[in-house]
């Protein structure tokens, strides 16, 4: 049975019909597993609950999306597409999706159930070489370097960030393999790779510390249609006990041959703070003086847009990783990594986030400006410039997005605001901004003035106030966007 996208997720006046489609923005996701009472609204024929019903068959139906000409001509029919295909990755629930492309149709199959521990035991326990192949001798090749000596221990993501694809490529639901297969991985490296010194370079995965975890109750995965697990806060389903990843790396670090395990993987330090023995075991053996994590931003407006955690969970974080450092007598850091230009991001929350780095003492080398990027919702959200985290419709949420090398310049530059590369601009827009009380050589002030001025401190970190600015500088980019 056949099924248009726009009854489960309509791009305009939303029928008030019972639909197993609604997102659930609460804690919890076991409310999906009932529907929205059928409402009534002036003009609207609310459609029979019997009528529904047989579309909760998914063996049997497909869901239709907009066809690829009224996509690539309509940014929000492509924004719609995209929230209905998120929509549609949970692989207890999912449909086929199908879209026409001129003549032809494109089926999308459901995503697959996820492996069981011993299938992907079984597949990572195949015979591989774990060397380059053979046309390669005697070359130098960086990716092999950095995975060389690195050992993957689960797939997929439930985080759910809007930048990101993982989802699509490996699923929602964590595949884990077994401790003793991980094991028996780090002893074939010590006992079988040439030039190995008993270091392995990375024990984790698309996130470190997902291994293990997982929804408490199947039947409410099974209907689910939330598109993080974590974001807005942590769903009161997840499992978050880390007990199993401490022992593994216990377990791990203890094995003869083996001078130091390090973690290198992407931390999810919300979901880390709520078991601190892990934290501690993290801190005290794996990590090397430098501890990579991903804010991506301060400020709620980006962050909402990234599905990322508030700031708070980051500081309580750092407090408890310079505690166990200062336990464990040694001197280590927190290198945090943060985004520019992403899709919701506006100038004013940029001079906050370098503000905020300032205070920090923060000067960072390596910046990360937003590319939109293959199936992520962030690239619907960048090329339509409305939130598919929502309803879609034409007059719904307008989403700021920097485009055009003038702005995306700026904003990779209030990142570096240490570099006097980058004054000149971030001058500029501070004037245009009002806001010349941030130029100087103050403490709580941005970049220094052109020439030295006696000026007064402000008592405290000033906070940008939402202007007009945004407005025009997207309106001059899209004037000059040339067609594709």
């Amino acid at each position: 049975m056949e099924i248009d996208s726009s009854r489960v997720d309509r791009p305009g006046k939303v029928d008030a019909v019972v639909s197993p489609y609604e997102m659930i923005d609460q804690n919890s996701c076991s409310d999906a597993q009932t529907s929205k009472e059928s409402g009534q609204e002036e003009g609207v024929v609310a459609i029979p609950l019997r009528n529904i019903v047989k579309t909760l068959d998914r063996e049997r139906s497909v869901i239709r999306l907009p066809s690829y000409e009224k996509v690539i001509s309509d940014s929000v029919l492509y924004a719609h597409a995209s929230r209905v295909l998120h929509l549609e990755t949970n692989p207890g629930n999912a449909r086929a999706l199908v879209q026409r492309h001129g003549d032809r149709d494109v089926w999308l199959n459901p995503p697959p159930f996820p492996l069981s521990t011993e299938e992907l035991d079984q597949l990572f326990e195949l015979p591989y070489k774990r060397l380059p192949h053979q046309d390669y001798q005697g070359k130098k090749m960086p990716a092999y370097e950095m995975i060389r000596f690195s050992i993957n221990i689960m797939r997929g993501c439930f985080g759910g960030c809007t930048f990101c694809s993982i989802t699509e490529h490996e699923g929602r639901v964590i595949q884990n393999r077994s401790e003793d297969s991980i094991i028996r991985e780090i002893e074939e490296i010590r006992d079988n790779v040439p030039e190995f010194k008993g270091y392995i370079s990375d024990l984790g995965g698309p996130t470190a510390n997902m291994w293990r975890l997982a929804c408490d109750d199947k039947a409410v995965e099974s209907v689910c249609r939330r598109l993080s697990c974590v974001y807005p806060s942590i769903c009161s389903h997840m499992n978050t006990d880390h007990g199993p990843l401490t022992h593994l790396y216990q377990r791990a670090r203890e094995l003869p041959g083996i001078k130091k395990i390090f973690v290198a993987s992407g931390l999810r330090y919300d979901l880390a703070i709520r078991s601190p023995e892990y934290v501690k075991e993290l801190v005290t053996h794996h990590v090397g003086g430098y501890l990579k994590i991903a804010p991506e931003h301060t400020e709620e407006g980006t962050l909402s847009k990234m599905m990322k955690p508030k700031i708070d969970s980051y500081y309580e974080f750092k407090k408890m990783f310079e505690q166990f450092s200062k336990e464990a007598g040694k001197e280590q850091y927190l290198i945090p990594y943060f985004i520019a230009a992403h899709p919701g991001t506006t100038v004013e929350e940029m001079v906050n986030l370098a503000l905020w780095l300032k205070e920090n003492n923060f000067r960072l080398d390596q910046v990360q400006n937003f590319y939109p990027s293959p199936m992520a919702t962030a690239t619907a959200m960048y090329h339509s410039e409305r939130n598919p985290l929502k309803k879609l419709s034409y007059k719904s949420e307008k989403v700021f997005t920097a485009k055009g090398e003038k702005i995306r310049r700026l904003h990779k530059s209030l990142l570096r605001y240490h570099d006097p590369k980058n004054w000149p601009i971030i001058r500029e827009t501070l004037r245009n901004m009002g806001r010349s009380d941030l130029i100087g050589d103050g403490d709580m002030q941005l970049v220094p003035a052109e020439e030295k001025r006696n000026s007064s401190r402000p008592a405290k970190r000033p906070r940008v106030q939402k202007n007009s600015l945004n407005k025009s500088l997207n309106k001059s980019q899209n004037r000059k966007r040339p067609k594709k």
